[in-house]
């Protein structure tokens, strides 16, 4: 029986004493509490620039398969067999050269 109230009084005595515990280490507590808000928003800030890097890195690899593809149409429609043979197609009277290119005299 004395047991217990010895249990008692040591739980009553916790218990008084945790506000005092609270009050004497408020700054500490108030320290922890702001660098655990700091780290969330900074996790947050992290991920948030990660997806945007990577939606960046997405539209990049994008842009360069359409310049590969474009170049590619360029370079084909630029050789001198489909100029000519666009040319005759359209019936606009060009006809290739027989004779050899020259340099004009300086």
């Amino acid at each position: 029986m004395e047991e217990a109230k010895q249990n008692t009084a040591k739980r009553k005595g916790l218990m008084q004493s945790m506000p005092d515990l609270i009050q004497r280490n408020f700054w500490l507590l108030l320290e922890i509490l702001a660098c655990v808000i700091f780290y969330i928003g900074n996790r947050y800030a992290y991920q948030r620039d990660q997806a945007y890097a990577e939606r960046l890195r997405r539209e990049l690899v994008d842009m360069q398969y359409q310049t590969l593809n474009t170049t590619s149409d360029v370079s084909a429609k630029s050789k001198p067999s489909y100029v000519e043979k666009v040319a005759t197609r359209n019936g606009s009277g060009l006809k290739p050269t027989t004779e050899p290119p020259y340099k004009l005299p300086k």
